[in-house]
């Protein structure tokens, strides 16, 4: 075990007891000896000088830790922005998908519709034929049923156009 002394004190307090000058600093030199190798105030100064470097370069890290701490926040902001950017385009998707599947259903709509003008088409033509055939007719009833005839499927000509029409404006 070592033990460090204030030499010039204890040759002080030594010499305060009436030890002799000479025989004060022996026993100084034989304590420091037996101690071991004594700290001096150089040996403080050097650490000191030690410990100062660390400082600096504690203080160099610390710097470069808020220069990382800067860029880490940044990159989260801009993690941020786009986890912002991506939910806006997930809104927008969702919103074409919605009107997408709501031109779905008006097309569904416009081919039923189309589907039954064509299935009154056909009615109509057989029930023509129909009376066509039930009255064995005369040539001027074959007209005026040629004419009527004609009539209707100009007007089933034209719904039918209608309807195109309506096709290509949802569509379109």
């Amino acid at each position: 075990m070592s033990y460090a002394i204030d030499t010039a004190a204890t040759i002080a307090d030594l010499e305060a007891a009436g030890v002799a000058p000479a025989h004060a600093k022996a026993i100084v030199q034989a304590i420091n000896g037996a101690a071991g190798d004594p700290v001096s105030k150089d040996d403080f100064k050097d650490l000191r000088g030690e410990f100062k470097e660390l400082r600096g370069d504690f203080n160099d890290l610390r710097g470069e830790f808020n220069g990382l701490r800067g860029e880490f926040n940044g990159l989260r902001g801009e993690f941020k922005d786009l986890r912002g950017d991506f939910n806006d385009l997930r809104g927008e998707f969702n919103d074409l998908r919605g009107e997408f599947n709501g031109l779905r259903g008006e097309f569904n709509d416009l081919r039923d519709e189309f589907n039954d003008l064509r299935d009154e088409v056909k009615a109509e033509n057989k029930a023509m034929r129909d009376e066509f055939n039930a009255k064995f007719a005369t040539k001027a009833d074959v007209e005026m049923l040629k004419s009527t005839l004609t009539a209707r499927i100009v007007w089933t000509q034209l719904g039918t156009v209608t309807l195109l029409f309506a096709m290509l404006k949802v569509f379109g």
